[in-house]
């Protein structure tokens, strides 16, 4: 199985696409599985005109972003793609419904027995795969972390894939990286270091990463390392960190010199 996820603006756009036909009429009998409440309780009503009624629906959904304020995240939408194997049998709606809740927990976006969790939303319109819709915004007024959530959404499908007897896939990779370059090893050669500094960066920020629950304690897993930090942030939301440079302290580039040995990333996710 696996899940794709995209961050929006808003809601109603998104949930009037997931009801919609699709770009090719492919979306068929479009429908809630899970959610913060019941199915039932949340499906949006149909009128005399045979259309839906999305407004209850896209308040639900919306109204704690309102207790954030500024403090929201600048996409809040969280929306995840989940998608079986062609060769995979047609899961049942209860059975979606148990792995949009697996994920949901796994993220820790809404833990099971988690009343204050965020609201969320899953609609199924194809035989193979589902749509999960969430708010970055707690039901208590608090933003929730999606740190690392590509990873535990991973984690989770890993997880239903054994429970349902679906196609197993690979696990998250967390290791892949370029290989230092020509100059960077020589420079490391030169130096009588034993090996070049972009190895030495990307191992310490893979052991704060796999340790870390928060970015917080991500960054200062690292300076506790020895790591030197830069983190960039948005400039309309200083709260959010949108980059991070990391470099060793015996290895920064000169004040007045354009080039560096620094290594440059978002926040990983």
């Amino acid at each position: 199985m696996i899940g794709k996820i995209l961050r929006g603006e808003r809601v109603p756009g998104l949930i009037r696409y997931l009801y919609g036909p699709g770009r090719s009429n492919e979306h068929r009998d479009p429908h809630l599985v899970a959610g913060f409440r019941s199915p039932p309780e949340l499906e949006p009503d149909i009128g005399e005109d045979g259309g839906r009624d999305f407004r209850r629906l896209d308040g639900l959904l919306t109204q704690p972003l309102a207790l954030l304020g500024e403090r929201n995240y600048r996409k809040p939408v969280w929306h995840l793609s989940l998608r079986a194997a062609p060769e995979d049998p047609v899961l049942a709606d209860d059975q979606w419904a148990q792995i949009a809740e697996e994920v949901m927990a796994r993220t820790g976006l809404a833990p099971a027995g988690d009343s204050d969790a965020v609201r969320w939303i899953a609609v199924r319109h194809a035989d193979e795969h589902i749509h999960i819709v969430a708010t970055l915004a707690r039901q208590d007024g608090g933003r929730p972390e999606v740190w690392n959530d590509g990873y535990r959404v991973r984690d989770a499908c890993r997880a239903v894939e054994k429970r349902f007897g679906l196609r197993s896939t690979a696990p998250a990779d967390r290791t892949a990286a370029r290989r230092p370059k020509r100059g960077e090893t020589e420079k490391a050669v030169r130096k009588g270091w034993s090996e070049p500094s972009r190895v030495v960066l990307r191992r310490a920020v893979q052991v704060a990463a796999a340790g870390a629950r928060t970015e917080e304690e991500f960054f200062d897993r690292l300076r506790t390392a020895g790591i030197l930090v830069r983190q960039r942030v948005d400039r309309q939301h200083p709260e959010q960190v949108t980059g991070y440079a990391v470099a060793l302290d015996q290895d920064r580039t000169p004040p007045d010199s354009r080039s560096g040995t620094a290594a440059a990333s978002s926040p990983p996710t």
